[in-house]
């Protein structure tokens, strides 16, 4: 039994994923094994994928379309390491991230790291390059979501008591985040960038219709809803919000400011400023 298995889904990721996947291979310890889940039928994902002959590699191709979320569920009741991470078939796994989140997980039950942003014309640019406390994670989500699914790592439990991917999802990653903080778990991000994220112009979140999936999804709308509640930030609703439509006077967002590391507080103040549809506070 490995102590980390990587879970690596793959569709119509022919020109990528062998590069991921060698990427992945180089940064991983000798102590792991990469499960590539190619989502069928898709022969020429199932080719590039079985190019890379390695030890540690399982290749899995599924015959019928199954879809991200059932893949990565799929391949976590199916293995049985200590440590579960994510990695996407078209993004670089940079040579230090397991190295930076194993030494993280001393603290935590799910680490995320930072990104470099590149592609579709885009000049690389780095995420927000500071840490977050889970308190600031949790913080964050009612008005974004701050972490980068593909640069995950946890403690399988953890995953297992979240539910993990049970249910399909157009945010899969965000209700784990909630479901994970609801059970008492704790997130960290690392300051440091541990992958190269892709963007294209055929990835979902970059869909027209996306934002408005994510806001009517049952899911999304359950974690929201619970997490808001949980916060003792209801108000974000009542004043006239709904579902990842956080809404609020510019004294609730700096409460929320203040509740968070002083080297924090310039990043979530942009945020929450950025993502809040501001009211006016009521008179007097």
């Amino acid at each position: 039994m490995p102590r980390l298995t990587v879970i690596m889904p793959a569709y119509r990721a022919g020109a990528t994923v062998e590069s991921a996947m060698r990427s992945t291979l180089r940064a991983m310890p000798r102590d792991a094994e990469l499960v590539v889940s190619v989502d069928g039928p898709d022969a020429e994902t199932e080719r590039a994928a079985r190019r890379v002959t390695d030890r540690r590699v399982v290749v899995r191709a599924n015959p019928v379309n199954r879809g991200t979320v059932a893949c990565m569920r799929h391949a976590l009741e199916t293995t049985d390491s200590e440590l579960v991470a994510k990695m996407d078939a078209d993004d670089v796994c940079l040579p230090w991230r397991f190295r930076v989140e194993l030494a993280a997980m001393q603290h935590a039950d799910i680490v995320c790291g930072s990104g470099i942003r590149f592609g579709h014309r885009a000049v690389p640019r780095p995420s927000y390059l500071g840490s977050l406390t889970s308190k600031e994670v949790g913080l964050l989500l009612p008005f974004t979501n701050p972490l980068f699914h593909p640069s995950l790592l946890a403690r399988r439990q953890t995953l297992l008591d979240a539910n993990a991917y049970a249910t399909p999802s157009a945010a899969e990653d965000y209700v784990l985040w909630v479901d994970a903080l609801l059970n008492g778990s704790t997130i960290h991000k690392t300051a440091t960038a541990v992958i190269a994220y892709r963007i294209s112009a055929n990835q979902i979140s970059g869909a027209p219709d996306y934002l408005r999936r994510v806001k009517d999804d049952p899911q999304v709308d359950r974690a929201y809803r619970a997490w808001v509640e949980a916060l003792g930030m209801s108000w974000l609703m009542d004043n006239g919000g709904g579902t990842m439509h956080p809404v609020a006077t510019r004294a609730q967002l700096e409460d929320v400011v203040a509740r968070a590391r002083p080297r924090t507080r310039p990043y979530m103040r942009r945020q929450l400023r950025r993502n809040a549809t501001l009211i006016p506070a009521p008179a007097c």
